[in-house]
């Protein structure tokens, strides 16, 4: 039984060693540091443009539910108005 603990403690250790110069650190090329430079500018361009776009996107449909209430009132009044025709041309 204790031949099974040392081969799963030297199985564990030859995991951790692996892993760790695996992925231990590494040195990036220039070219790779100026690509990923690169890709954070445009991350966070982009991220400032869908700001915008989204501040512009509540303005619009601000203004679309505005015009949509004018067109509620003005159909009214052009009802209202319509009526006022009918009664008035019908009384003469």
């Amino acid at each position: 039984m204790q031949e099974g603990g040392f081969m799963k403690k030297l199985c564990g250790f030859l995991l951790i060693v692996l892993f760790l110069v695996g992925c231990g650190p590494k040195w990036a090329k220039k070219e790779t540091m100026d690509a990923l430079n690169e890709a954070r500018a445009a991350l966070k361009s982009a991220e400032a443009r869908l700001t915008e776009l989204e501040n512009e996107k509540a303005q619009l449909l601000a203004q679309k539910a505005q015009l949509e209430q004018e067109i509620v009132n003005l159909s009214a009044e052009v009802d209202a108005l319509q009526t006022k025709i009918d009664t008035r041309c019908k009384k003469k």
